[in-house]
């Protein structure tokens, strides 16, 4: 079993076409020098660099009881470095440099992989698949880490989550449940207060009660994106209301 992380940079295609080579190569190098320094800190072993995007694990070659946990310790941290570094990035851009994350826990195929005169040490598996769905799915929500059920399980309350959806992936049969990790310091008597609400109208969306999550949501939408998310979805399924609700967010873009 495997923890395995995706990260991808916001709209940094759109950004490179503004840069000069290398300023770009420069930009780039300083983001995943310090992201993968994070990622070695807390034992995970890098895949691949793929442009801007990052692909790691966790338990492999090596076993680590606590992978879930190292995992997600390092998303945390890699969100708060780069939060660190966004002033000087944004001199050199003009932009904020924002970073969307996936992880998921579960089997893979981890060795060396490819022709008899080049190969990697890489891994897949249909587990690799939803941690990179997982990053995409973040801009469903206007968020920037998501987790999935098995981590959240395998992590053992490591870190607090607040649960955000039921989604039904591109390429899967099964919904899965995801969840935004965060660190604990940042959870204040507002912000726990806005969870429960949170939580209390993420409740009434599941039981296909759209008027009130709406209202609820609504309550919470300027200052959390997820909340604002919903209040679009509830509009969306009070205009049109669906037949044999499954209380699932069907995604239907990778």
């Amino acid at each position: 079993m495997l923890s395995i992380f995706f990260s991808d940079l916001e709209g940094f295609t759109g950004i490179s076409e503004g840069l000069e080579p290398e300023e770009l190569t420069n930009l780039l190098n300083d983001y995943l020098t310090a992201m993968t320094d994070i990622i070695h800190e807390e034992g995970g072993t890098v895949d691949k660099f793929e442009g801007d995007a990052i692909i790691a694990f966790w338990n492999a070659p090596l076993e680590q009881p606590d992978h879930a946990a190292r995992c997600v310790r390092a998303v945390l941290r890699c969100q708060a470095r780069l939060a660190q570094m966004r002033p000087d990035f944004h001199k050199r851009l003009g932009k904020d440099l924002k970073m969307r994350i996936g992880v998921n826990t579960g089997h893979a195929v981890v060795g060396n992989m490819g022709s008899h005169s080049r190969f990697d040490y890489t891994m897949i598996g249909d587990a690799v698949n939803l941690a990179a769905r997982l990053e995409g799915i973040n801009k469903q929500f206007g968020l920037y880490t998501l987790i999935s059920h098995t981590t959240m399980e395998q992590m053992a309350g490591a870190f607090p989550v607040r649960e955000i959806s039921r989604v039904a992936v591109v390429g899967r049969r099964e919904p899965v449940v995801v969840y935004e990790p965060l660190l604990p310091e940042a959870i204040d008597a507002p912000k726990q207060a806005a969870m429960a609400r949170f939580s209390e109208a993420l409740s009434l969306f599941y039981q296909g009660n759209f008027d009130h999550a709406h209202t609820l949501f609504s309550g919470l939408a300027k200052e959390d994106a997820a909340a604002h998310a919903y209040v679009l979805k509830c509009n969306e399924l009070i205009e049109h209301p669906p037949s044999d609700w499954q209380g699932v967010w069907i995604i239907t873009t990778k």
